[in-house]
């Protein structure tokens, strides 16, 4: 499964949004017992949006939420040097 990229853009109720999105997230993931090999990472950089990366392990938790947020596969790993790690 590849990396997946969720963009919660200004326009919507955006904090509400990505409570909501990494609420259902940090479920899932206790759900299937805190598997390590999901990884969630975010980047705030933009004052306009939010931008969440799912690594494979966390993308197969959340396939729900995935359709939920209209998620986009990363044809390759994505470079995380932008990015912070969103504690699950």
């Amino acid at each position: 499964m590849p990396w997946y990229c969720i963009i919660i853009d200004d326009g919507e109720p955006r904090e509400a949004r990505a409570v909501a999105f990494v609420t259902s997230l940090r479920r899932a993931w206790r759900s299937a017992g805190q598997p390590a090999e999901a990884a969630a990472f975010i980047n705030r950089g933009s004052a306009s949006r939010f931008t969440f990366l799912l690594s494979p392990g966390a993308a197969t938790l959340a396939d729900g939420l995935l359709r939920r947020y209209g998620a986009s596969a990363c044809p390759q790993a994505p470079n995380l040097s932008r990015y912070a790690p969103l504690p699950l």
